[in-house]
């Protein structure tokens, strides 16, 4: 009967089902962070303000806006907090659910340019370091993240994308989703 009517609503309610869906499910908010290169292969690290002072750096993060692209939430969120440009890749190289009401994904992306204005309200510094000489402070699952993606940072671009593929593949199995 159950089904019955939930066949009878999604064919006649036009949007009704998907707004008592809407309703019954909850809502998440979705963390993004950008693991962005220069030409020379280093990495762009933000000095968060807000960020404990034993972890003060981290990737380039924010929370997607609604009805945002997740990768395109990498851009933005580069341009908001140093005034870079950036050109993220659309595939993601980590997905982890399994927190409350949260989720996080993360993209690689690439430097294009601009002028270094951080945003003094988030960010006390932004700079791009070598992969070998990462800061102390940085979080460890970006840390970790890094790691994972060392081959994308390091080697050519034929190695960039296997290195993508590969954390694609491994990743989307770990986080349980379909």
């Amino acid at each position: 009967m159950r089904e019955k009517v939930w066949t009878f609503i999604g064919r006649h309610a036009g949007g009704v089902q998907w707004r008592i869906l809407w309703l019954a499910h909850q809502k998440y908010i979705i963390g993004v962070s950008g693991l962005v290169r220069d030409d020379a292969g280093r990495v762009l690290l933000i000095k968060g303000r807000m960020w404990k002072p034993s972890r003060p750096w981290g990737l380039v993060t924010g929370y997607a806006e609604s009805g945002e692209q997740w990768h395109a939430t990498v851009v933005r969120e580069a341009r908001e907090e140093t005034g870079y440009e950036v050109k993220a890749h659309p595939e993601t190289v980590r997905l982890v659910t399994g927190f409350k009401r949260r989720a996080e994904v993360a993209f690689l992306a690439e430097f294009v340019g601009g002028t270094y204005r951080p945003d003094p309200k988030e960010v006390l510094d932004a700079q791009f370091f070598e992969i070998d000489a990462l800061p102390d402070g940085l979080l460890p699952s970006h840390r970790e993240l890094i790691e994972q993606n060392r081959d994308w940072f390091q080697g050519d671009d034929d190695d960039r994308a296997h290195a993508q593929r590969e954390a694609n593949r491994h990743d989307g199995a770990e986080a349980g989703d379909p």
